[in-house]
């Protein structure tokens, strides 16, 4: 049997600002908190309205992949390049942006 905490974003848990000011990344939250039980919450708007990503879970089945639950409540899947003080995700949509860790 699987270990159900494996896909938990544990390299992730944290504070998290996005340095990304790129068109396409605004539409995404200025900060991130993600939490242990795979759930995160956005800090601040997205610099275009409501952002993508609002408050909801965060998964990471693999280490190149950051699965998430968007504000219309619709899974997305990207793809993920992190370190111990920095990720970036890429969209679907071929939009990449980066967050930095706060804490």
């Amino acid at each position: 049997m699987a270990d159900p905490s494996a896909s938990e974003p544990g390299p992730l848990t944290g504070r998290w600002r996005r340095v990304s000011d790129s068109d396409c990344a605004r539409a995404y939250p200025a900060g991130l908190v993600i939490g242990p039980g795979s759930r995160y919450r956005a800090v601040g708007g997205g610099d275009r309205g409501l952002p993508v990503w609002d408050v909801g879970t965060a998964r990471m089945p693999d280490g190149t992949t950051l699965t998430m639950s968007t504000s219309s409540d619709e899974l997305v899947s990207y793809r993920l390049d992190a370190t111990a003080d920095r990720f970036t995700v890429t969209t679907p949509d071929g939009c990449t942006l980066t967050y930095e860790r706060e804490d």
